[in-house]
């Protein structure tokens, strides 16, 4: 069954988790990024820590629903359910996400792959 979000929020985050997954382990230096900087863009009225937790457990959940996730799918839907100007946004963000631990191979050909369907 094709993914849907029903909010950008929950698209916006999905691709991020993407990103975390990329390299099959998620570092504190992109959980702390997404908990003080992702949490702080508009589209999420500064959420506490808590409720940030949830929309990003939703988000994960979501996504590694599939083993392995449809990347092509979720990137696919998040096009759909963001505007360019979020789009953008997210690409950025996903950039400076897989520098946050230092990036590799796998996240850079996904930051790619971001690029070129949310372009």
């Amino acid at each position: 069954m094709p993914i849907q979000f029903e909010k950008n929020t929950d698209a916006f985050l999905a691709v991020l988790t993407l990103v975390v997954g990329a390299d099959d382990s998620g570092s504190l230096e992109e959980r702390d990024f997404l908990f003080k900087k992702v949490k702080a863009i508009a589209i999420f009225g500064n959420p506490s820590s808590a409720d940030f937790s949830k929309l990003l457990g939703k988000a994960t959940e979501s996504v590694y629903s599939q083993d392995p996730p449809d990347v092509d799918g979720v990137l696919a839907a998040a096009k759909g359910a963001l505007t360019p100007d979020l789009r953008k946004q997210l690409v950025s963000t996903a950039a400076e996400l897989i520098d946050a631990d230092g990036a590799d191979a796998r996240e850079k050909a996904l930051l790619e792959k971001i690029r070129r369907a949310l372009g």
